[in-house]
């Protein structure tokens, strides 16, 4: 019996700290709805990406944002732009939607 209150109490601490960590920047799902209008805004509203794949984000020292890793091919303007626009992006939260900020690099 106490070893089963044990059990519970460390599955408790861990989802708590498991939230605690992943909470506060983009989802994968955020990041790559900024993408597509990031894309978008940059050339037309046709403009389409396939394969988003982003996997870290980072905290931004002083600032509201999260820098990610992006790659997409990315087809816009009647071209395909492959993986051209591969980077590290700022991503902030405006309004409550994630948008691109700026490019890292």
């Amino acid at each position: 019996m106490h070893m089963s209150k044990l059990c519970l109490a460390l599955v408790g601490l861990m989802s708590v700290c498991l939230a605690s960590c992943s909470s506060g920047g983009p989802s994968q799902s955020e990041r790559e709805h900024a993408f597509l209008l990031f894309v978008q805004d940059n050339s037309n509203e046709k403009a389409r990406i396939e394969d988003f794949e982003s996997n870290q984000c980072t905290k931004a020292e002083g600032a509201p944002s999260y820098t990610c890793d992006v790659s997409a091919k990315v087809r816009a303007m009647d071209r395909d732009f492959g993986n051209q626009m591969d980077g590290v992006y700022s991503f902030t939260k405006m309004g409550g939607t994630w948008k691109i900020t700026g490019r890292a690099q």
